[in-house]
C-alpha cells in the first residue's frame, strides 16, 4: 500500500477554516456533525481548532487511498470502503459515465474527482448516504442525476454526513408527487457546502437544489443559481427547510431560482431555524397567487429567520396577490440586521418585505427603491398584515413607492414602531382620500415614530394624503423627529389624521406642502372625528390652500400647546380660506404657543395666525392662552385672528406686529366675522396693523366681543386705528364700543 501523504491538503477557498473563523467572529457555531466530516476530510483546518492536529494526522496514517478512471473502479472503491471500517480517499482521474444505478454509501469516503464529471444521464441519483455514513466530495462534477419517482434528492439523498467542497452539482432533478430536492436531499444528518455551485436543478414538490428534512444544513461561499420547484406547492427554488432543521447560509450567492409558491431563494419551516449571512439575493422569484404566499428571496413559515449583513437585490413575488418581494415573514419572527433590501416588487404588498403577523425586527438595514404593485399595492419598503409587531431601528426607508404606504405600511391590529430612521423621497400613488401616505400608512394600528427624519416623501394620487405620515383610525405617537419637504396632493404635506389619535411631541414639522385638491394642513391635517394634540414643537415653513400648518376637522379635537407655529403659509383666495399657521373647523385650544410670521395670501386670505371657521351647524370652538401673535399677516382680514362662526375664548394672549392687505384690509389683530362671540381676558394688542378698517379689533354687525384686563393701543388703520366695531355687541375693559 503507498504510504499516506503527511501533506495538510487545502480546504478549497478555506472552507473549514472559514467556517470555524466565521463562528468565532459572529456567533455562528459550526455543527458539531460538520465538524466531524471536516476532521475526517483531514483538511480541518488544525490552527483554527487548535486540538485536532494528533486526531487528522491519526486519520491520514490510518486512510486507504484509490485511483479510479471509470464507473466500475468507482463502484468497486465504494463498495470497498462501505465494507472497511477506516477512511477511503478516492482519486477520480477521468469523467465517470454512471449507469448501474446510485452509489450506497455507508462508509466514511473522501472523493476528489479533480474537476472531473460523474454523469448520471438523468438514469439515477448518484450517491445516497446512509445513515452512519460519511461522504466527503472535493472538485466534483455531479450532472443529470435524478431521484426515482417520487424520491428525494435528485443527486445526493443523505440520512448521514455530507460535505461539498468546490463541487458542482447541475440538471439533477427529484420528480412526481413529494419528491424534494433537485440536487440534494439532507434527510436527517448534517450538509456542509463550502465554495460550491449548485445550478439548474429541479423538484417537484420543494428545494429546488436542496431540501433539508431534519439535522443541520450550512452553505458557505456557495453559488446556488438557476434552481426551480414545480406547483406541489412548489416552495424554495433554492433551498427548502421541512421540520426542525437548522440552516445556515454565508458569504453565498443565491441568484435567479424561482419558486412555483412561496420563497423563490430559500424556505423556512413553522419548526426551523434559519440564518443567512453576508450573503447576496438577487433575482429570485416566488409565483404563488394567494396574499400569504410570495417571499421572492426568502420565505419564513413561522419559524425563526436571522438575516445579517446580507443585500436582497431585484427579486420579486409575481403571484395575482403576491406578497413580500423580498422577504415573507409568516407568522414567524424575523430579525434583519446590517443588510440592504433593494429593488424588490410585490403585487399585492411588502414590495421589500411581507410581515403577516409574527414579529419582525430590522436594524440597521436599508429599505431602497422597493415596490408594491397594484392589488392593492401597499407598503412599499414593508408591510405588515394582521395582529403582528413590526419595529424597524436605525435603518434607512428610501425611494420605495406603493399606493398606500410607500414606505412603510402598519395593518389595523398591528404594533408599529420606528426608531431612528430616516424616511427619504418615498412615494404613495394612491387616488383616494384615504390613500397615501408617502413615508407611512397606519390602517388602524398602533404606530409610533421616534427619533426620527421623514423628508421628501409625497402622496401623489388625485386626492392622496399625508405626504409624510397617514394614520387611518389608529393610534400614532410621533415623537423628537423631522417631517421635512414632504407633500401631499390632498392634505397633510406632513401627516394627515383620518380619525383615531395622533400625539406630536417635540417634534418639527417643517417645509411640507398640501397640494390643491383642495389643499388643507401643510404640516398636519385632521379629517373627522379623531383627535390630534401637538405639543413642544415646531411648525415652520408649511403651506397649504388652507392651514398652512395645522388643520382641524368640524368634528376633531385639537391641542396645541407650548409650540412654535412659524412662517407657514395658506394660499386660499376665499373669504373662508386661510389660516396661515392654523386653521379650526371643530374644537381647538392652543396654549403656551408662539404664532409668528405666518401669512394668508389668498386674494381675499384671512386669519394670518389662525383661522376659526365653522360653519353651518357645525361652529368652531377655539381657546387660546398665554400665547403671542407677531407679524401674522392676511390679505382680506385677521392678521392673527380670524373668527367665523362659533366660540373663541381667549385668554392672556398678546398681538403684535401683525397686519392685513387691501381687500378690504380689517382687524390688523383680530377680525370677527358673522355672529361668532369673543371673550378675551388679559394680554395686549399693539403695534397692528389694518389697511382699511381696525387696526387691532374689529367686530361685525352680528358678533360680540367681551374683553377684560386688556391693552389696546398704538395699532394703526385708516378707521378705527386700535378698534371698529360696525355694530355688534362689543365691550372693552367694562366700556360698551359703539358702532364705528
Amino acid at each position: 500500500m503507498t504510504a499516506p501523504s503527511r501533506r495538510r491538503s487545502r480546504v478549497t477557498g478555506g472552507a473549514a477554516a472559514a467556517l470555524l473563523a466565521l463562528g468565532a467572529g459572529t456567533g455562528l457555531t459550526l455543527p458539531a456533525s460538520a465538524a466531524d466530516v471536516a476532521a475526517v476530510d483531514v483538511s480541518t483546518a488544525d490552527a483554527a481548532t487548535g486540538s485536532s492536529a494528533r486526531t487528522a494526522a491519526a486519520a491520514r496514517a490510518g486512510a486507504r487511498k484509490v485511483k479510479v478512471d471509470s464507473e466500475r473502479d468507482l463502484r468497486d472503491a465504494v463498495e470497498q470502503a462501505n465494507a472497511s471500517t477506516g477512511l477511503t480517499r478516492i482519486k477520480v482521474r477521468d469523467h465517470v459515465r454512471l449507469s448501474g444505478g446510485q452509489l450506497d454509501v455507508t462508509g466514511q469516503i473522501v472523493i476528489n474527482a479533480r474537476a472531473h464529471r460523474i454523469d448520471a444521464r438523468g438514469d439515477s441519483r448518484i450517491f445516497d448516504v446512509a445513515d452512519g455514513g460519511r461522504l466527503v466530495l472535493k472538485q466534483a462534477r455531479l450532472v443529470r442525476g435524478a431521484a426515482p419517482t417520487g424520491e428525494n434528492g435528485g443527486a445526493i439523498r443523505s440520512a448521514g454526513e455530507v460535505v461539498l467542497r468546490g463541487t458542482t452539482i447541475r440538471a439533477s432533478v427529484a420528480e412526481g408527487t413529494g419528491a424534494s430536492g433537485g440536487a440534494i436531499a439532507n434527510e436527517a444528518g448534517s450538509l456542509l457546502v463550502s465554495g460550491s455551485v449548485l445550478r439548474g436543478n429541479s423538484a417537484t414538490r420543494a428545494g429546488g437544489a436542496i431540501e433539508a428534512v431534519e439535522g443541520d444544513t450550512t452553505l458557505i461561499e456557495t453559488r446556488v443559481i438557476e434552481n426551480s420547484t414545480g406547483a406541489e406547492p412548489g416552495n424554495g427554488g433554492g433551498l427548502h427547510l421541512t421540520g426542525t432543521g437548522t440552516v445556515s447560509v454565508q458569504s453565498s450567492w443565491v441568484a435567479d431560482n424561482t419558486a412555483s409558491a412561496e420563497g423563490g431563494g430559500l424556505w423556512n419551516s413553522s419548526t426551523g431555524t434559519f440564518t443567512v449571512d453576508r450573503t447576496v439575493l438577487m433575482g429570485n422569484v416566488a409565483e404563488g397567487v394567494a396574499a400569504d404566499q410570495g417571499g421572492g428571496a426568502l420565505y419564513n413559515d413561522g419559524g425563526s429567520l436571522t438575516v445579517t449583513r446580507s443585500s436582497l437585490e431585484d427579486n420579486s413575488a409575481t403571484g395575482t396577490a403576491g406578497s413580500g418581494g423580498g422577504i415573507l415573514n409568516n407568522l414567524g419572527a424575523l430579525s434583519v440586521e446590517r443588510s440592504t433590501l433593494s429593488g424588490n416588487t410585490a403585487n399585492r404588498a411588502g414590495g421589500g418585505i411581507e410581515a403577516n403577523v409574527g414579529t419582525t425586527t430590522l436594524a440597521g438595514v436599508e429599505l431602497t427603491g422597493n415596490d408594491a404593485g397594484q392589488a392593492p399595492g401597499n407598503g412599499g419598503g414593508l408591510h405588515l398584515t394582521g395582529a403582528g409587531t413590526v419595529e424597524v431601528l436605525q435603518s434607512t426607508v428610501t425611494d420605495n413607492t406603493a399606493v398606500e404606504g410607500g414606505g412603510l405600511w402598519n395593518s389595523s391590529g398591528g404594533t408599529f414602531t420606528v426608531r431612528g430612521t430616516s424616511l427619504e423621497g418615498n412615494s404613495a400613488s394612491g387616488a383616494e382620500a384615504d390613500q397615501g401616505g408617502g413615508a407611512i400608512y397606519s390602517d388602524g394600528g398602533t404606530t409610533e415614530v421616534l427619533g426620527s427624519d421623514l423628508v421628501d416623501n409625497s402622496a401623489t394620487g388625485a386626492a392622496g394624503s399625508g405626504g409624510g405620515i397617514l394614520n387611518k383610525g389608529g393610534s400614532l405617537v410621533v415623537r423628537r423627529s423631522v417631517l421635512d419637504g414632504n407633500d401631499a396632493q390632498r392634505a397633510g404635506g406632513g401627516i394627515e389624521s383620518s380619525a383615531g389619535s395622533t400625539e406630536v411631541f417635540r417634534t418639527d414639522l417643517l417645509g411640507n406642502d398640501a397640494g390643491a385638491a383642495p389643499g388643507n394642513g401643510g404640516g398636519l391635517h385632521l379629517t373627522g372625528a379623531g383627535t390630534v394634540d401637538v405639543a413642544q414643537s415646531t411648525v415652520s415653513g408649511n403651506s397649504a390652500v388652507e392651514g398652512g400648518g395645522l388643520w382641524n376637522s368640524s368634528g376633531g379635537t385639537f391641542s396645541i400647546s407650548d409650540t412654535v407655529v412659524e412662517g407657514n403659509t395658506a394660499t386660499g383666495d376665499a373669504a373662508t380660506q386661510g389660516g396661515g399657521g392654523v386653521y379650526n373647523d371643530g374644537v381647538m385650544t392652543i396654549t403656551g404657543s408662539t404664532i409668528d410670521d405666518n401669512t394668508a395670501t389668498g386674494a381675499s386670505g384671512s386669519g394670518g395666525g389662525v383661522l376659526n371657521n365653522g360653519e353651518g351647524t357645525n361652529p368652531a370652538t377655539l381657546t387660546i392662552e398665554d400665547t403671542t401673535f407677531d407679524g401674522n399677516t392676511s390679505s382680506r382680514a385677521g392678521g392673527a385672528v380670524e373668527t367665523n362662526v362659533g366660540t373663541l375664548v381667549i385668554n392672556d394672549v398678546d398681538m403684535t406686529g401683525n397686519d392685513t392687505g387691501a381687500a378690504p384690509g380689517n382687524g390688523g389683530g383680530l377680525h370677527v366675522t358673522g355672529a361668532a362671540t369673543v371673550t378675551w381676558d388679559g394680554g395686549t394688542v399693539t403695534g397692528n396693523n389694518a389697511a382699511n378698517e381696525g387696526g387691532g379689533l374689529w367686530n361685525s354687525a352680528t358678533g360680540s366681543i367681551t374683553a377684560t384686563n386688556l391693552v389696546v393701543t398704538g395699532n394703526t388703520a385708516p378707521a378705527g386705528p386700535d378698534v371698529f366695531n360696525v355694530g355688534g355687541p362689543f365691550t372693552l375693559n367694562g366700556t360698551p364700543v359703539p358702532a364705528s
